[in-house]
């Protein structure tokens, strides 16, 4: 006999099945919510079940319902407790419910319960073989799916019930006690499969958010790149005088600081689950201070309250990532900043903790925080309460970010306040290390020297590519433009090219499409040039024949470097 949902019922008591029924189900696999929950939630309590029933019918546009559940000991469909426990034209009704359990779904008129009239019913089945039947009215599809994938919990709340009545007079304890344990393995085992399908969810919900931010991350830092690339190239330029350099030393860092904002603002499930990788070295921490204190002081958008800088710390210097640290210094300060009137006063003070460590103290006398939002102060989308959000804005990342990196620097971070209106103080601490471990390096690095390389630039963004095309050639390079999959496919497989340099992003393509084009008829070394930059992106271009991976905004002198690494035997004749 054909079971499926799909298959028509007979004719008997003038029942019919819904063929839609099967793909309404598939589509609303997940836990009902909201409203229906409480409806349902309602008919567990035995006093006011026939309310609830009519209730819970008049949700999914019925006069009333009826439920049946699976007596195990029987082995036949009983009404739950609470409900009519006789039925007029009994056979009917059995007939009816049988039908229901093979089709999962079924329609028809039988005698009303309470009356005796024949009225119209539908029956949905849950997958335990429990019965909802709704009488009267034109009850929704939909409703009553959702309320059949909830019968599993109504079944077990009624045998539970059905269980502890009868135990009263007729079980012992250790008989209910086995019950019992019956009822909270399937319960458990129920529990299971639910949480393997929220997990599954879960999981590709996961998915699709990390490449959605990898996109938009792409797509917020291909305009840095060609600002990044001049301001780096024109840093070393001997022709621009010294004090023109200073300011375009200062773009180069504000727009690297920038990039890395749009990483950690991106991808804070990232830095929380510590899947930041730091690029470590012994820095001091006065300069990294002093440098994110003049970002802040040069904002030419902010007017802002009087910053006082005292470095009092004798030991100052540490090891981290220059550019994360100097990051947490920014965030505080702006934080400061944002939160303290024109009138108040900002102190930055560093010392020496009791153990020696390196501690940076950024006291306010802004608005304050109140105690009961100190605890949570760290917690990302906080800014203490909505108000403060409303007034202030932002989206409260800044501190959560900082204080994953302080943490995965093996250091600390805490607020203090006395309450609102008292002004703040942040604490960051670092371990110090002596002076002597510093690795000196040249202030300003010296132009590579370069020999002429014949180079293919893949790149859709018009500004970067000229600017890019501009500089490689300044230095001696032989370039030719490609700004889609096509073009560069085609320049590749008719001429001899040294170094392909490929976006990954093209308007017809990919990148990786035009290395595995080459690969196999060119010697030319891929560096792949994108704004894709995880762990995964770094993989797939390697695995498409890419030797390198620049995650953009890319500074000149990182690319002529890269260059400068491909052995000159690369680009010898055969």
């Amino acid at each position: 006999m054909d079971k499926s949902p799909e298959r028509q019922g007979n004719s008997t008591a003038s029942t019919t099945a819904q063929p839609s029924f099967a793909s309404c189900r598939r589509e609303r696999t997940a836990t009902p919510r909201g409203e229906l929950l409480s409806l349902v939630a309602a008919l567990t309590k035995p006093e006011n079940r026939s309310a609830a029933a009519k209730a819970l019918a008049a949700h999914a546009s019925a006069e009333d319902l009826l439920i049946f559940v699976h007596d195990r000991e029987l082995g036949i469909l009983l009404p739950a407790p609470g409900f009519q426990q006789t039925l007029p034209e009994a056979k009917t009704w059995c007939g009816f419910l049988e039908r229901c359990l093979e089709n999962s779904f079924q329609e028809g008129e039988l005698s009303f319960p309470t009356s005796g009239a024949t009225k119209h019913v539908t029956g949905f089945a849950a997958e335990d073989g429990s019965v909802v039947v709704f009488l009267g009215g034109k009850p929704e599809l939909d409703q009553g799916v959702d309320i059949s994938l909830l019968l599993p919990i109504l079944a077990a709340a009624f045998e539970g019930e059905r269980i502890a009545t009868v135990a009263e007079g007729t079980t012992t304890v250790a008989k209910q006690a086995a019950t019992q344990a019956k009822l909270l393995a399937a319960s458990l085992d129920r529990a299971r499969i639910e949480l393997r399908h929220t997990l599954g969810e879960a999981r590709r919900a996961n998915a699709a958010k990390d490449r959605f931010l990898a996109v938009l991350s792409h797509e917020l830092r291909t305009p840095l790149n060609p600002v990044l690339m001049a301001a780096s190239a024109m840093e070393t330029d001997p022709n621009i005088p010294p004090e023109i350099r200073a300011d375009i030393s200062m773009i180069r860092r504000n727009v690297e600081l920038e990039a890395r904002l749009i990483d950690d603002l991106l991808d804070l499930t990232r830095i929380a689950n510590s899947k930041v990788q730091l690029q470590r070295k012994i820095v001091d921490g006065h300069e990294l201070l002093e440098e994110a204190t003049a970002v802040v002081r040069g904002d030419p958008s902010a007017v802002q309250p009087a910053i006082v800088l005292e470095l009092g710390a004798t030991r100052h210097h540490i090891d981290g990532d220059p550019a994360r640290i100097q990051q947490v210094f920014w965030n505080l300060i702006r934080n400061a900043v944002k939160f303290t009137p024109l009138d108040g006063r900002i102190l930055i003070r560093t010392k020496n903790s009791e153990t020696g460590a390196f501690r940076v103290e950024v006291i306010d006398t802004g608005i304050g925080i109140a105690p009961e939002a100190l605890s949570k102060i760290f917690n990302a989308f906080e800014q203490g309460d909505t108000d403060i959000n409303r007034a202030f804005g932002g989206l409260g990342l800044g501190l959560a970010i900082s204080y994953a990196l302080a943490e995965l620097h093996g250091g600390t971070l805490r607020a203090e306040s006395a309450g609102v209106g008292q002004g703040a103080t942040f604490v960051f601490e670092l371990p110090a290390v002596e002076h002597s471990a510093i690795a000196l390096e040249p202030a300003t690095p010296a132009p590579i020297e370069s020999d002429c390389r014949r180079i293919l630039l893949v790149e859709d963004h018009a500004t970067t590519a000229a600017l890019m095309a501009r500089l490689l050639r300044k230095r001696g390079h032989q370039v030719d433009l490609a700004y889609n999959k096509t073009d560069a496919i085609a320049l590749g497989l008719r001429d001899e090219f040294d170094i392909v340099i490929s976006d990954l992003g093209l308007p017809d393509g990919t990148g990786f499409e035009v290395m595995e084009a080459l690969r196999t008829k060119s010697r030319a070394v891929g560096i792949a040039l994108t704004g894709y930059g995880m762990d995964a992106d770094v993989a797939q271009t390697m695995r498409a024949g890419f030797q390198f991976h620049l995650t953009k905004p890319v500074d000149a002198q990182k690319l002529y470097q890269t260059i400068e690494q491909i052995p000159t035997a690369q680009f010898a004749q055969e």
